[in-house]
């Protein structure tokens, strides 16, 4: 059995969610890491953050699982300048496309190419920095 690591959180409680989430939905699933972070909170970086890992035959499956979570909460939130619900994902890769782009990723980033998440109204398409509490309405 081989194991691929799907996400990486720097966060136990959402590591376990997603982890518990999966493991409801059939995917068989392990958090790697986990005590060493909480032992520890600075070696978080140096190792790579706690690790949710699944089989590599279940990837796909698991990362559609994860996708729809996100969709489905981002749905629910209220954008705090237009207060009407729904928030969406612009995700951003930065491929550099010189030689020194690649040299300067992988010596500041320890990466070559730069992910990025930014999140957007639905209706007023204000960019939001972070995302807002979600709040139970009565």
């Amino acid at each position: 059995m081989s194991l691929f690591v799907l996400e990486r959180f720097d966060n136990y409680f959402y590591a376990n969610i997603a982890c518990n989430m999966l493991q409801h939905s059939g995917i068989e699933c392990y958090i790697r890491d986990e005590n060493t972070i909480l032992a520890d909170p600075l070696l978080s970086n140096a190792i790579g953050g706690i690790k949710l890992e699944v089989r590599d035959t279940q990837v796909s499956e698991a990362r559609e699982i994860m996708k729809e979570a996100e969709v489905a909460h981002l749905n629910e939130l209220i954008c705090p300048y237009c207060k009407s619900k729904g928030l969406f994902t612009d995700e951003i890769i930065n491929t550099p496309k010189t030689a020194w782009g690649v040299i300067k990723n992988k010596l500041l980033y320890g990466q070559t190419n730069l992910y990025s998440k930014q999140y957007r109204c639905k209706t007023c398409k204000s960019q939001l920095t972070e995302l807002p509490a979600a709040t139970d309405e009565e």
